[in-house]
């Protein structure tokens, strides 16, 4: 994986964009990817293999959910290892992603609107944990 990128993903521009700014702010290292729903992202993670994925819940074309299971496929088939992934979402999560960020430690839910440090403790986390 791209220890030096994260792909944010969420079918709201003006958001997709702020994360993405604050990001690149806080970290200037990470190049930042955006896409627009779940098909666009398994699109961008297959081509650039991300380290980090911040990613809504509810989209059009592909939800978050199920973009998260291609990509565990892709990454399955290309044997790569799983990018973190952080959900973001104002909407009560299904509990299949609760189950999937349960113990907290790869992959994590944040609650719409995230506090600006969820977001950059979020990444920076997982950021490291990938370079481990």
């Amino acid at each position: 994986c791209d220890r030096e990128r994260a792909l944010v993903v969420d079918d709201e521009a003006a958001i997709g964009k702020l994360f993405g700014r604050i990001i690149a702010m806080e970290m200037p290292g990470v190049k930042v990817d955006l896409a627009s729903n779940g098909l666009e992202a398994v699109v961008s993670f297959t081509a650039r293999h991300q380290a980090v994925l911040i990613m809504d819940i509810n989209m059009p074309v592909m939800d978050g959910q199920a973009a998260f299971h291609e990509i565990e496929k892709v990454c399955r088939e290309k044997n790569w290892i799983m990018p973190a992934v952080v959900f973001c979402t104002g909407y009560a999560p299904p509990d299949l992603v609760k189950k999937m960020v349960e113990d907290g430690s790869r992959h994590e839910l944040l609650l719409k609107p995230p506090r600006y440090e969820e977001i950059v403790d979020a990444v920076k986390r997982r950021l490291n944990q990938s370079a481990a």
